[in-house]
């Protein structure tokens, strides 16, 4: 029922009898349900219509997920920047910090990151792509051969974006790249990135130093923050 109120909210506002229809459930389950859900916030109803906003919708995904539905289905039925504020809900679920849609300027040109991951002493880069049959065409493997060059570029600058990514206090970073698809194939990597599946993204995370020699990584120091000049005010004599 979940997934299917993914499915008929996305960009538009879905009719009680449509939900009805494509979930075969009684009119009283589906109330219950759309009533429970609209208590906790997480859809809007005008009169017959059930509407949600895509933080809503990452709300009713994340429910879905922890029922126990297939992750991968939960993610199809969201849009493209909804894929990446699933990938950003697992980060932050495994305690990084996140930044979404980090933009950065070097080299003469301006950069974006989809979901930028930190934890000390770890800045995941990671490029989200709905692939369907995983790493098996070129423009696949250009984006992760730019991808790659993107973070390497990052790493040579990370020091001026320090503050922005709350990195002070840091002494060291080590910056990856991770791609990021909804392919169900296992893990691969690729130039040494690896290419993982949004399904197994959990347990990358909670596995993640015994992959890190095998990942292509930078290593960035952050030299310690200059301290703030001390001033001091005149008393009135």
């Amino acid at each position: 029922m979940l997934i299917t109120l993914l499915d008929l909210t996305q960009g538009k506002v879905a009719a009680r009898g449509d939900l009805r229809a494509s979930t075969h459930v009684t009119g009283d389950a589906l109330g219950l349900l759309l009533d429970q859900l609209g208590l906790e916030g997480l859809i809007s109803e005008h009169g017959d219509l059930v509407e949600a906003s895509p933080g809503q919708r990452l709300g009713i995904a994340v429910r879905a997920v922890r029922l126990g539905a297939d992750f991968e289905r939960v993610c199809r039925a969201l849009g493209w920047l909804e894929f990446e504020e699933m990938a950003a809900h697992v980060f932050q679920e495994n305690g990084y910090r996140v930044s979404r849609r980090f933009r950065f300027q070097a080299g003469g040109r301006r950069w974006e990151v989809d979901v930028l991951a930190s934890q000390s002493p770890l800045v995941i880069c990671t490029e989200c792509k709905r692939w369907s049959r995983g790493m098996g065409n070129s423009a696949a493997r250009k984006m992760v051969e730019d991808h790659l060059e993107k973070i390497r570029i990052l790493s040579e600058n990370l020091v001026d974006h320090a503050a922005q990514l709350g990195l002070r206090g840091w002494e060291q970073a080590v910056v990856v790249p991770l791609a990021l698809s909804l392919s169900p194939a296992p893990m691969r990597f690729y130039g040494g990135v690896p290419v993982v599946s949004i399904l197994q993204l959990p347990s990358f995370l909670s596995e993640f130093g015994g992959h890190l020699d095998r990942i292509v990584h930078f290593t960035s120091e952050l030299p310690p923050p200059k301290p703030r000049p001390y001033q001091t005010s005149l008393r009135p004599g």
